[in-house]
């Protein structure tokens, strides 16, 4: 059996490099890069990789757009997301319920060696459910100032849309309900798929930072202040 191979992507060169090679030393992961999603996503198609380590702002395919494909493409695969966006550090909620976790920049091999192993043994608790939550997909459109559509799928039947106008939501929708009502429905979906789409040219609609905050306080992410070693 061959060893579990990591993919790590980043637009960052010697970022990638020292990972690469300071992860290489412990010999239990094969180590894979990439310099944006577009180049990740065809590295994917031909190696099955157990772990994406992704940074979130890239050139051509930004980190958002790359998961939300790998939630279509490799549903089980195990996600870590880097960011040094201080001012929006996230910390989780809930440990060991999903295959999603964030490491803070500036971090070193040995810090992402340490979250390489928990969330393999994440993958073995009871509890544990393939794919990424709608709770922790959303902060990441907030936090990158996204203005987009993003269609979500989760179940057999469950199927909604939330817009956003520079990472505020301005409007949520499922086939029943929109605003508030679809708001607190799709909160407690679980892991989704995604489809990040542009705002169609006709749509106006004001932002609702009332349903942004509600957001927030319901997701499994929420802010946090200082450094999280």
């Amino acid at each position: 059996m061959g060893r579990d191979k990591i993919l790590i992507v980043d637009d960052d060169i010697k970022l990638l490099n020292g990972l690469k090679t300071g992860l290489q030393k412990f010999g239990q992961f094969d180590i894979l890069t990439a310099v944006h999603g577009v180049q990740a996503l065809a590295i994917l198609k031909g190696t099955k990789a157990v772990i994406l380590v992704t940074d979130l702002q890239m050139p051509r395919m930004d980190g958002v757009e790359l998961l939300a494909t790998v939630t279509r493409e490799y549903p089980n695969m195990l996600c870590i997301v880097t960011t040094s966006l201080r001012d929006h550090a996230l910390r989780k909620k809930f440990q060991g319920d999903s295959l999603f976790s964030y490491i803070n920049k500036p971090f070193n091999h040995i810090r992402l060696h340490g979250e390489i192993i928990r969330m393999l043994d994440c993958r073995d608790e009871i509890n544990f459910r393939p794919g990424i939550y709608i709770t922790a997909m959303l902060p990441l459109i907030n936090m990158m100032q996204k203005s987009c559509m993003l269609e979500t799928s989760a179940g057999l039947d469950k199927k909604g849309t939330f817009f956003f106008e520079n990472g505020v939501i301005s409007d949520v929708r499922t086939e029943q309900q929109s605003g508030v009502g679809a708001l607190q429905e799709m909160l407690t979906w679980g892991p989704a798929r995604y489809w990040i789409k542009p705002l169609p040219d006709e749509y106006f609609h004001d932002a609702n930072n009332s349903l942004t905050a509600m957001m927030m306080q319901g997701t499994e992410v929420v802010p946090r202040e200082g450094d999280d070693d």
